[in-house]
């Protein structure tokens, strides 16, 4: 017998690197940045020091900073905000991908991204006009609380140019010129790429196990009565988020964990014809959701107790 036993994948392990293949024929990596007003400021030594004193502390064991605006300022929290909802549209359109600050798209929805985050741009420029208006007097409530802490030195002139959202689309695949260059390297980068593919792969699998689990866990939650034997108050929305992730995952999904796909379909099953009214007015349908949604999670728990969790070995 040879001394060298070639290595034989396992079906799971064929199944992660087909979804990578077409992981990687499909998408595209995209990155979101913003550039922002900074809303706090470390103290300076004397100013710590100072604090330290008061409290007898040893200055090398105190931190202090000062906020320099009301942050709760409508002005500002349109702003931030706008800001959520880009970070929003941005996570639920992509899939993780192990490298810090970027994530997977699909390159059919590259052009409605495109539309998307301009309007978010556009929004964005509106509210830090709004709060260019409203910033000299954000500034003089600031003096008025900051006190001798305030220094003008903290503030920009103008607000122009301060608030904005970019994105682009970074090269996640080894460059073409390697193949001539250096053959050998290009193969390694390669090699190197499509770990990372079966790495996002298995963070998709997460990401939607542990979204399904939240979300039955919530629902099981409403759908048990309070201690005194009344019915929970059960909005619509635990309902419409099973089917809006359901449509999401068929969506988005990659195809590399058949358990997976059958608990997910058997939660939009169990929902699928059920309304808020229905859940209200009927006692034995709680019951009955309660029962099966309880063996589901079960399942699920078991899934994602047991699943074969990859190290993400690259997060540069």
């Amino acid at each position: 017998m040879s001394a060298e036993t070639e290595q034989v994948e396992s079906p799971v392990q064929q199944d992660i690197a087909t979804a990578a293949n077409e992981m990687r024929q499909n998408m595209g990596a995209v990155k979101l940045s913003f550039s922002w007003l900074g809303t706090q400021r470390k103290l300076s030594d004397a100013q710590t020091k100072q604090a330290a004193d008061a409290f007898d502390a040893s200055t090398d064991l105190v931190k202090a900073s000062k906020r320099l605006i009301d942050t709760t300022h409508p002005a500002y929290r349109a702003a931030t905000a706008i800001k959520s909802q880009a970070q929003g549209y941005w996570r639920g359109l992509t899939l993780p991908y192990p490298q810090e600050g970027i994530r997977l798209i699909r390159q059919q929805d590259v052009v409605g991204f495109e539309d998307k985050m301009r309007e978010f741009k556009d929004q964005l420029a509106a509210a830090s006009s709004n709060l260019q208006l409203e910033y000299e007097s954000i500034k003089a409530a600031a003096r008025d609380k900051l006190g001798q802490l305030y220094n003008p030195a903290d503030y920009p002139a103008t607000l122009e140019g301060v608030f904005s959202v970019t994105w682009e689309y970074p090269p996640i695949e080894p460059p073409r010129y390697l193949m001539n260059f250096n053959p050998e390297l290009y193969a390694q980068e390669q090699t190197r790429i499509q770990q990372r593919f079966e790495n996002a792969v298995a963070l998709a699998e997460d990401a939607f196990a542990e979204q399904l689990s939240e979300m039955v866990s919530h629902l099981i939650e409403r759908l048990t009565d309070a201690p005194d034997g009344q019915p929970k108050i059960f909005k619509a929305t635990a309902i419409d988020n099973f089917k809006e992730f359901y449509e999401n995952f068929r969506r988005m999904n990659v195809r590399s964990n058949p358990q997976l796909e059958t608990l997910i379909s058997q939660a939009n099953n169990l929902v699928s014809g059920v309304t808020a009214k229905d859940v209200r007015n009927s006692k034995t349908l709680r019951q009955n959701l309660t029962h099966q949604m309880g063996e589901l999670q079960t399942t699920l728990s078991t899934l994602i107790t047991e699943a074969p969790r990859r190290r993400i070995m690259s997060m540069e």
